[in-house]
């Protein structure tokens, strides 16, 4: 169990200040590198955004999804050419290739925290809506291009063509200007987020409120939802994942994390763990005290994913696209069993 995830306490997690300009700047402890290094899918960080400051220049991402839950304070949304007043309990989703420009901005009189997640994605190209840049990560972290220096794929290169001729297909942002016109996905308030129960069998047993789906439907790359289970009680049994990463930020009361082997952690408001795709270690989260626990469960939504059931030896096929396709672990068979040999 060397290798088994440990929860960390936001509160160790030094403040990190991001502040190259006057008018925009952050503070933030990003989770997700303090508590699994670098080669994680899915960033988890707070922030804290100071007052009259704005998180970045407006912008959208190509390849990578976005999440923003509030935790204190007041921030403004600006979302395409609309804007939002965001408080505590409010979420919002950007999916991967929404053409509307987004920022927050602190216009009240005190610091503004939030959780924000996304996506890692090494090849990532994000728009600033603001001022028609491109940033090409693959490129370097600071590739950032005129978006309307446009050239045609064959400018410059020795074509053939006589001088004055040129081959067909001029460039045009037509097509990305008529997408953004399309109206994004707005935030979702709190107090309309409505609580589902889950009445499982004996020790399972709680309610819960799934924030990307009722932000975006069903057609998402990373899930956000809160998870809070009764007193006594778990969400689900232990698990692992073989494609999909996990990760858990405790917002009220007392959860004790359950490993396998008969390991526990102790978990309280603010403490965070992450869950590496692959790694062959069953975890669950038990509400170990006597009142009210609650906590943000992030988790990347693949079609593929196979889930392990490590305490009554089950997995869960997601390819197979049906409901009932969990099967025994144990009854394992021969790749030619039951084929005809001859």
């Amino acid at each position: 169990m060397s290798d088994a995830p440990k929860p960390i306490a936001s509160t160790d997690v030094p403040w990190t200040d991001w502040k190259d300009v006057p008018n925009f700047g952050i503070r933030y402890r990003h989770l997700t590198l303090a508590g699994s290094g670098e080669n994680y899918h899915v960033g988890v960080s707070i922030e804290e955004l100071p007052p009259g400051m704005q998180t970045a220049p407006a912008h959208y991402h190509i390849f990578e999804e976005e999440h923003v839950y509030m935790l204190e304070g007041t921030v403004t949304l600006r979302l395409g050419p609309d804007r939002h007043t965001m408080k505590a309990g409010d979420y919002v989703c950007f999916p991967a290739g929404q053409m509307a420009g987004h920022c927050l901005i602190n216009e009240s009189g005190a610091p503004a925290r939030y959780v924000i997640i996304g996506e890692n994605n090494p090849n990532e190209v994000a728009v600033y809506t603001d001022t028609s840049k491109v940033l090409v990560r693959a490129l370097g972290n600071r590739a950032i291009f005129d978006m309307a220096a446009l050239r045609t794929y064959w400018q410059g290169e020795n074509t053939g063509f006589p001088p004055g001729q040129f081959p067909p297909g001029e460039a045009s942002l037509d097509k990305i200007k008529a997408a953004a016109a399309q109206k994004p996905k707005p935030p979702v308030f709190a107090a309309d987020i409505p609580w589902f129960d889950q009445d499982g069998p004996p020790g399972f047993n709680g309610r819960g409120k799934h924030f990307t789906q009722k932000a975006v439907g069903e057609n998402y790359n990373v899930g956000v939802m809160i998870e809070s289970p009764h007193p006594g009680q778990r969400m689900a049994p232990r698990h692992y994942h073989m494609l999909e990463e996990e990760q858990a930020l405790i917002l009220e009361g007392e959860i004790t994390l359950l490993l396998d082997g008969g390991v526990s952690h102790v978990m309280r408001p603010g403490d965070y763990v992450c869950f590496p795709a692959g790694l062959k270690v069953g975890h669950s989260f038990l509400n170990s005290g006597t009142g009210p626990a609650s906590y943000l469960m992030i988790g990347e939504h693949s079609a593929a994913d196979v889930c392990v059931y490590p305490d009554s030896n089950k997995l869960a096929v997601n390819a197979l696209r049906e409901r009932e396709s969990v099967f025994d672990k144990g009854a394992v068979r021969g790749y030619w069993d039951g084929e005809r040999s001859g």
